[in-house]
C-alpha cells in the first residue's frame, strides 16, 4: 500500500529522520551522522516447520543503529487484534537472524529482541498505547510481551514541529479524510485545507532553516506529501488542485533560478575537482607501474644473460666430460 511505501521511502532515502521517533518512543538520542545499516526484511519460516514447503515472512522496516541498537517498525492501517501475535513472530525471527549470540555462557545462548513499534497512520480511538501479549513458557514462567504504538493522528502539527517528527507529515492529510463526506455536519472546506497545508509547508521550511532537513530532504517530503494528497483526494479534484498549487511552484522566479543554477554549478565544480584528483592519482599510479615495469624488464634481461652464461658453462662441462670419455647422465 501507498502508506507502507511512504514510510519505506523515507527510511531508504533519509533514515536519520527516524531518530526523533526513537527519542520519542525509547528516549534514545543519536547525533546526526550516526551509522545506520538497513537490514534484510525477509526471514525464512523453515525453523517453524521444517516439513512445510519453503516460505518466508516480510516485515516493513528493520535496521541497526550505531552498530549496537536493533529496531523493527511496522506500518499498520487498521486495528488488527492479531497484530501483536504477528509482531511476536516477526521479532522472534528477527532475533534468530540478527541478534542470537554464538558464545555460550552459564545460561546458554543469548537472543535479544529488537526495539519494536507499530505505526498507525490513520486515526482510530480503539488503538491502545501498547500492544500486549502474555507469554507462558513450558516451565510455567511468564513474560508480558509489549511494544509501543505510534498513533500519528494523535499528534498535533505543533507537537510534530516541536519534536521534529517530520516523517509524520506525509500522513497528516489522512486526518481530513473523514470530513470529505458531504453528509457530515462540518465537511471540509477549501479554506480549511489551504490553511492546513500552509502550516505543513511552514513546518518543513522551518526545519530546513534550523538544519533538521536538507534542501533535498525538503523536496522529498513535499513530493511524498503530494503523493498522499493524490491518493486521499483522488475523487476531489478541487482539493487535489489546491494542494498541487501550494506545493508546486508554478513560476520559477529569476532569483530562485539563479540560486538553483549556482548550486548546480558548485556541484559540478566539486565533481570536476574530484575527477581531477582521481586523474592525478591514476597518473601517479601509472608512472609507478611504468617504473616497476622498467625494473622488471631490467631484471628479466639480467636473468636471461645469467641463464645464457649458465647454459654455456653447462655445455662446456659436457664437452669436457665427453672428451675424457666420462658418461653424462643428465
Amino acid at each position: 500500500m501507498l502508506w507502507d511505501e511512504i514510510l519505506k521511502a523515507i527510511v531508504d532515502a533519509m533514515p536519520e529522520q527516524l531518530f526523533p521517533l526513537f527519542k520519542e518512543l525509547y528516549g534514545k538520542e543519536y547525533p546526526r551522522g550516526t551509522p545506520i545499516t538497513l537490514l534484510a526484511t525477509e526471514s525464512s519460516t523453515y525453523r517453524e516447520n521444517p516439513d512445510a514447503p519453503p516460505g518466508s515472512r516480510l516485515c516493513d522496516i528493520a535496521l541497526l543503529v550505531n552498530g549496537t541498537d536493533y529496531y523493527h517498525l511496522e506500518c499498520q492501517m487498521r486495528n488488527d487484534q492479531d497484530m501483536v501475535i504477528r509482531m511476536v513472530a516477526y521479532d522472534l525471527h528477527f532475533a534468530m537472524q540478527h541478534t542470537t549470540s554464538g558464545e555460550q555462557n552459564l545460561d546458554g545462548l543469548v537472543m535479544r529482541f529488537p526495539r519494536s513499534a507499530v505505526i498507525y497512520p490513520e486515526k482510530n480511538n480503539r488503538i491502545p498505547d501498547v500492544l500486549r501479549c502474555r507469554i507462558i513458557f513450558q516451565d510455567g514462567s511468564e513474560h508480558i510481551y509489549q511494544i509501543p504504538t505510534v498513533r500519528i493522528q494523535s499528534y498535533s502539527l505543533e507537537e510534530i514541529q516541536e519534536k521534529h517528527l517530520n516523517l509524520f507529515l506525509p500522513y497528516v492529510l489522512l486526518r481530513l479524510r473523514p470530513r470529505l463526506n458531504p453528509k457530515r455536519k462540518f465537511p471540509l472546506t477549501k479554506n480549511e485545507l489551504t490553511a492546513f497545508v500552509d502550516k505543513v509547508m511552514i513546518i518543513l521550511k522551518d526545519e530546513v532553516e534550523q538544519g533538521y532537513l536538507t534542501e533535498q530532504e525538503y523536496d522529498d517530503y513535499v513530493n511524498l506529501f503530494r503523493r498522499a494528497a493524490e491518493k486521499i483526494f483522488e475523487k476531489h479534484a478541487d482539493f487535489r488542485r489546491e494542494v498541487d498549487r501550494m506545493t508546486k511552484p508554478l513560476i520559477e522566479l529569476p532569483s530562485v533560478l539563479q540560486k538553483r543554477l549556482y548550486a548546480e554549478i558548485d556541484s559540478l565544480n566539486a565533481n570536476k575537482k574530484a575527477l581531477i584528483a582521481d586523474n592525478e592519482t591514476l597518473l601517479a599510479n601509472n608512472e609507478t607501474l611504468i617504473a616497476d615495469n622498467e625494473m622488471l624488464t631490467i631484471d628479466r634481461n639480467a636473468l636471461a644473460v645469467e641463464l645464457a652464461d649458465k647454459n654455456a658453462e653447462l655445455a662446456r662441462m659436457r664437452a669436457l666430460l665427453e672428451q675424457h670419455h666420462i658418461p653424462v647422465n643428465a
